[in-house]
């Protein structure tokens, strides 16, 4: 009897495992077609940023003599010999640089502030220094000239009328006005890649430098910033190459001025009548720059070690400042804020109230019409808002749809090919909007899609998808594979596997990307200015609109963008999420 019992309990186990292998070796093939769709999104992906960079690349090397075209140097030639051209490069180069410095410069240090040291209200400002990240720089921009301009300017006038002290000298429409503005709006982006690695650093490095007799700013320059550089480079790299692309604040605060730089120069190209050839060798040039920067990135990184993490248990300790320390980084975190946010809020909303506008803020004289304008008797601004709404909607979910299947193939693919894939969409990080709207407009001329709303909205995503699919990625990669294979030898579908495990698990990664996705896609004007046509228009190109007409038009519909921007930062904050990441 004992021997038949035991011999059932061997024949039940061998066809329980050779069971769950017939079935692990099942979910390790290929089967349906849901488990190609990583490689579709990844495919998808590398479309998106080809298709426009060598439309970008083949149009600056075209040159049309009537209905012939032949492949020539003449565009490059023309631009490296047009003295006009240097100076746009120049200024932007200057720009580009200048914003860089001064945004490492602050970003460490408010990263550094919240992270490392005991300064009271940390959990404010965490959340505090990311706002200008939801903010539009168009509007930044426009907001200083609120504040700043000459003779019409709020804080001008407020200093003369109540202390007598003359700020003429200050010119917001200049390379310094434009810096000013770049700095405070790429601050937060730095903050963003160093604030989690210093999170995550050991103390004990630090405290063994001090130990052997180093001082704070030995250690900061010889231990703490070197451990840092991975993230430095990144932040720099990505603020440098995007801030001197941007065309926002440059159409705002230089071109008044006659101060040329690279985006408004491609802008102008492209106007009546149009030189694509121009634009696009402009394109090229910037294209060029950033994968030489890029390459230089990865050469200087590569061979070096930047562990912040020990393998001994560790806690992250607080530098004590003391009570006039605190005070300081107190005043320093609170001067921040409040000329990001509180003093460029306050010119916009008292701007908004007055109907004629003379630098003077009269309250007897306040009232609601500008918003009755733009809201209810101007049919250009309601379609845009309209506009903005579908392709942030819209745009966001198909984005972060789109992200999920890269963030997947990126984990779980084969280590090779990931690594390239990874690479390949990752280069829309360092691509100006308005370089990809070119690329873009290109392509979508004479076919079906020129001046049509999905273009742009095609072009948005394109552009800011490797935003998404970084952050999916991130949270990706702390999911253990083996709940993804437990699933699939239980009998589910990859499918399946995707709805009921990675999805619900990826939800927080998922709402801050999409988040993410619909204020960029808001706020965006880059691409929009060059793909927009009638009936397409946006919010931020109506601003631009509006902004030639009148003061009070603008900054009522800024701050009808504005509420919407800081909507959505309400409800990331509802939700828990955080774009940070820890």
């Amino acid at each position: 009897m004992l021997p038949c019992v035991i011999s059932r309990i061997l024949l039940c186990r061998r066809s329980a495992t050779s069971w769950a292998e017939r079935m692990t070796q099942q979910a390790a093939k290929p089967g349906r077609w849901p488990q190609y769709l990583p490689v579709v999104g990844v495919v998808a992906g590398f479309l998106l940023v080809i298709g426009p960079l060598l439309a970008t690349l083949l149009r600056s090397l075209l040159v049309f003599e009537g209905e012939d075209a032949r492949l020539s140097l003449d565009h490059f030639i023309r631009i490296f010999k047009d003295p006009a051209i240097h100076a746009a490069l120049g200024n932007t180069l200057i720009c580009g640089l200048a914003t860089t410095f001064f945004s490492l410069i602050l970003g460490f240090s408010l990263a550094w502030l919240v992270a490392r040291t005991d300064m009271p209200g940390r959990q404010w400002f965490e959340v505090g220094n990311l706002i200008p990240f939801f903010l539009s720089p168009y509007v930044g921009a426009i907001s200083w000239i609120y504040l700043a301009a000459p003779n019409s300017g709020l804080a001008i006038n407020f200093f003369k009328d109540h202390f007598g002290v003359d700020l003429s000298f200050i010119n917001i429409y200049s390379l310094p006005g434009v810096i000013w503005v770049l700095t405070i709006f790429y601050t937060p982006y730095v903050y963003l890649f160093v604030i989690a690695p210093l999170r995550r650093m050991d103390a004990a490095l630090e405290d063994a430098a001090r130990v052997h007799g180093a001082g704070f700013w030995f250690t900061l320059r010889h231990v703490t910033l070197p451990l840092l550089s991975p993230a430095l480079l990144s932040g720099a790299l990505v603020v440098f190459v995007t801030s001197a692309g941007l065309f926002d604040v440059p159409l705002a605060l230089a071109s008044p001025s006659g101060i040329r730089t690279m985006p408004t120069e491609i802008f102008a190209s492209v106007q009546y009548p149009s030189d694509f050839g121009r634009a696009a060798a402009f394109g090229v040039i910037v294209l060029c720059v950033t994968v030489l920067l890029a390459l230089w990135q990865r050469r200087y990184l590569a061979g070096r070690r930047y562990e912040t993490v020990t393998g001994k248990g560790y806690r992250p300790r607080l530098l004590a400042l003391g009570l006039w320390g605190r005070f300081a980084a107190l005043a320093f975190q609170c001067f921040y804020i409040g000329i990001c946010v509180v003093l460029p809020t306050i010119a916009l909303v008292l701007v908004s109230l007055t109907r004629l506008w003379t630098g003077r803020f009269d309250p007897a004289r306040a009232s609601l019409a500008n918003y009755e304008y733009v809201l209810f008797n101007y049919q250009l601004t309601q379609q845009a808002i309209i506009n903005s709404l579908i392709l942030a909607v819209v745009g966001a979910t198909l984005g972060v749809g789109l992200s999920v299947l890269q963030a997947y193939y990126l984990n779980r693919g084969a280590p090779k090919r990931r690594s390239i894939a990874d690479t390949v969409l990752s280069l829309p990080l360092g691509i100006p909007g308005i370089i990809l709207g070119l690329g873009f407009l290109i392509l979508a001329i004479r076919t079906p899609l020129y001046s049509t709303l999905t273009i742009v909205l095609i072009a948005y995503i394109a552009r800011f998808f490797p935003f998404a699919t970084r952050t999916i990625s991130a949270m990706f990669g702390s999911l253990n594979p083996e709940l993804e294979q437990s699933a699939r030898a239980a009998g589910a579908s990859w499918a399946e596997t995707l709805r009921h495990i990675i999805l619900p698990l990826l939800r927080p990664a998922l709402i801050a990307a999409w988040i993410m996705l619909f204020v960029i896609f808001i706020r965006e004007l880059g691409a929009t200015i060059l793909l927009y046509a009638q009936g397409t228009e946006t919010i931020s190109v109506v601003l631009v609109v509006l902004s030639d007409r009148s003061f009070g038009f603008a900054a009522a519909l800024a701050m009808v963008q504005l509420l919407l921007l800081l909507g959505a930062f309400a409800i990331m904050r509802a939700t828990k999420t955080s774009i940070v990441q820890s």
